[in-house]
């Protein structure tokens, strides 16, 4: 597997070296030859079978390039083409020291090739689905522009601590470093333009579902692997995510599988230096990834050890998860200082009141699971605890249940985050332990049926949800482009555009203008945006205050979608300020002669 690392590198490299570019082998050398060459820090469970080390490398090697990458620009260093390119060179021959016998050795089983077809049929059914949603350009949702902006100016720049130019008068850009040091590296190797990254999404809801049957295979078998990869691709809690481009939060549900799979390894089996190494890595690039779902993770490890250190293992599960914590703490200087420095330039963080309206609402919950498998996830659940007794396995998972309804319902004890966001880590607990509980039945063609019937169970409506999902998140569209085009014709330097939230990334990536967008407080994160969003909600307004502000700051169009709603679930109020220039169902442009109108 290193010499496979080593040689998609190296003509990546080699073909670089004559002026060309090679996109896909591009992202492969980014995202999958470092866990090809890291094979070695993969836990013993996933080691012994072909199908879960070759499923688990691109989590490994998405975890070992973005913290280099982070590592790189932290210490200094320029993210060209030749410095990426020689980073990567370092970690993969970094990855020839490790000891080979920590690669699988047998020939690949029977057992296994049809645990790889499986898995590839999932991988199928997960892409159909995804395609129904992502499948055109642009992508559906707003949040895919801010991911394209913030890209494409690491690649002007070679730095990924720097300001927007465009949001808020120039303030510092505040998404998780994680997925934009990847992408920005991509450019910069692939020679593509910034826009084909609104596609990226792809490549991590095709990891999570490679991920998802590495840990079930690792753990259960070629069967609870194949049951629990199908469920994780046809849940259709994974198409809202999609719908809405919520990037940074796939990436570390790609990456949370194999931190689970990690955790169940140090509580029933022995974990040396190079496991804990990469728990330790992996852990480092959940916090680069995605600040929320690290906050998700350190709960889930906490009160699964928490729990574990009761019994009579205590002493040995302490000692391994000592020495995973010694891991992560030598490689998170790079993800340090960046997050480090990137929150210091946040004016600091709202408190829980912000996002109050972002509740749970469990009858939409169980809509994104559909009835059928949360009932049967909730009967998992209590599977896998009175499991418990004689197995340790499902505990990290039972834990991952709690940890996320308590954090749900946070809120109750004035702890600020995202609380409806927890929806989307519920199936992290309720898909492994569906496919653990499935194949604890008497007979293996029993499991194989109940685990093929409850695919097509939630396979059929969520066919049907994905287009749904598609038209709520259709903001740029053929007519709506035509709109944005009318702007764009007529916007001149210096002028401003003051918009709602659903057009915010999205009209300052399209009309590359001064944006300023009427956030929601449960929208933002860092505090040093909440004023500026204030005051465009009070020029969409037409407060006094916000004419004022308008002729102030050049304000010369105000872009809103009509069918957008608040965080309160409530449609927002049509601007009143300007004369229509442009309206559609998803795009109304109003325009101001000098400032106001």
């Amino acid at each position: 597997m290193w010499l496979l690392a080593a040689a998609l590198a190296a003509l990546e490299f080699l073909i670089a070296a004559f002026g060309g570019h090679f996109p896909i082998l591009a992202g492969i050398v980014l995202c999958v030859a470092p866990g090809l060459a890291l094979v070695p820090l993969l836990p013993e469970a996933a080691r012994r079978s072909w199908s879960a080390t070759l499923a688990a490398s691109p989590a490994l090697g998405y975890a070992a390039s973005s913290v280099l990458l982070i590592s790189m620009a932290g210490a200094g260093i320029t993210l060209t083409g030749t410095s990426v390119r020689v980073g990567l060179g370092v970690l993969i021959l970094a990855g020839l020291a490790l000891p080979r016998d920590g690669e699988p050795r047998h020939e690949l089983s029977y057992p296994d090739a049809y645990a790889i077809a499986g898995l590839m049929g999932a991988v199928l059914i997960g892409i159909l689905l995804e395609n129904r949603v992502i499948g055109r350009t642009p992508v559906p949702g707003d949040d895919w522009a801010q991911y394209v902006m913030y890209a494409d100016e690491i690649r002007i720049h070679g730095a990924l601590l720097i300001n927007n130019p465009l949001w808020m008068f120039g303030q510092p850009f505040r998404q998780d470093p994680g997925v934009p040091a990847v992408f920005g590296s991509f450019l910069t190797m692939s020679g593509q333009p910034a826009s084909v990254l609104m596609h990226g999404i792809w490549v991590f809801a095709v990891m999570a579902i490679l991920s998802v049957f590495a840990l079930a295979r690792a753990l259960w078998g070629e069967l609870a692997g194949v049951i629990a990869a199908a469920l994780w691709a046809v849940l259709p809690m994974a198409q809202d995510l999609l719908g809405w481009h919520g990037l940074a939060n796939a990436a570390a549900l790609a990456l949370m599988p194999l931190i689970l799979l990690y955790l169940t390894c140090l509580l029933t089996r022995e974990v040396g230096w190079l496991e804990a190494f990469g728990l330790g890595l992996s852990m480092v690039a959940l916090a680069a990834a995605h600040r929320l779902s690290f906050l998700v993770g350190v709960a889930i490890v906490g009160l699964t050890v928490a729990v574990a250190l009761f019994t009579r293992d205590r002493v040995a599960i302490l000692k391994r998860t000592v020495r995973a914590a010694f891991a992560a703490l030598v490689l998170c200087a790079g993800v340090a200082y960046d997050l480090i420095t990137r929150t210091h330039r946040f004016g600091g963080t709202q408190g829980y009141k912000a996002y109050e309206n972002t509740k749970v609402q469990v009858h939409l919950v169980v809509n994104d699971l559909t009835l059928v498998f949360s009932i049967v996830g909730l009967a998992a659940v209590v599977v896998g605890v009175v499991w418990l007794r004689r197995d340790r396995t499902p505990l990290a998972f039972v834990a991952t249940f709690v940890a996320v309804v308590v954090l749900a319902y946070s809120w109750l004890v004035h702890f600020p985050l995202s609380y409806t966001r927890m929806a989307y880590y519920v199936p992290l607990a309720l898909v492994p332990l569906v496919a653990f509980a499935i194949t604890r039945l008497s007979q293996r063609w029993l499991s194989a049926a109940v685990g093929v019937g409850l695919t097509i169970a939630i396979a059929v409506p969520a066919w049907g949800q994905a287009v749904d999902v598609r038209n709520f998140y259709d903001f740029a569209n053929p007519t709506t482009l035509r709109g944005l085009d009318a702007v764009s014709a007529q916007l001149k330097p210096g002028d401003v555009v003051v918009t709602d939230r659903c057009w915010s990334f999205l009209a300052e990536w399209l009309l590359h203008a001064q944006t300023l967008p009427a956030l929601d407080p449960a929208d933002i994160l860092p505090k040093a945006e909440v004023v500026p969003a204030r005051r465009a909600r009070s020029i969409l307004r037409g407060t006094p205050k916000g004419r004022a502000l308008a002729r102030k700051l050049n304000v010369r169009f105000l872009v809103v979608n009509p069918t957008c709603v608040s965080d309160n679930g409530k449609l927002e109020r049509p601007p009143q300020l300007g004369t229509p220039l442009f309206v559609s169902d998803k795009l109304v442009v109003m325009k101001l002669v000098g400032g106001s109108s």
